[in-house]
């Protein structure tokens, strides 16, 4: 049986979390792009941005699927 673990974190604490994940992607983007330009190897840098755009999906999925969720409830009171 696999163990599974998970960290709980509120819903409307997301979208920091997500805004300094796609930031950090940004820089490392940067990052890659000059040791490329400079003919350093940047196989590492490219593993962790793969991770990191792999947790910003995971986070912005997650606040899309939250505000859904909100939008839902406020339209059908809003309708009653």
């Amino acid at each position: 049986m696999e163990d599974l673990t998970y960290t709980k974190l509120e819903n409307h604490k997301l979208s920091p979390w997500y805004f300094a994940v796609h930031w950090t992607v940004i820089g490392l983007q940067h990052k890659i792009a000059d040791a490329e330009a400079m003919g350093i190897d940047p196989t590492y840098d490219m593993l962790q941005l793969a991770q990191l755009q792999e947790l910003e999906m995971f986070l912005k999925m997650s606040w899309d699927q939250w505000m859904d969720r909100i939008g839902t409830r406020l339209t059908a009171q809003e309708a009653e």
